[in-house]
């Protein structure tokens, strides 16, 4: 059995100077997440 493999990660807004941690076990999807606005605790901090 595979057990899946989820990473840390953190966060740094450059527009609100905020910091902000999950986890994921896709981080370049999640990052994609966050940059376009879809996840109600980053959306403000979007580039």
């Amino acid at each position: 059995m595979t057990t899946p493999t989820h990473k840390v990660y953190i966060l740094h807004s450059q527009k609100t100077h905020r910091f902000y941690t999950g986890c994921t076990d896709n981080p370049d999807r999640r990052l994609e997440f966050h940059n376009s606005g879809t996840t109600p605790s980053t959306k403000s901090g979007i580039p």
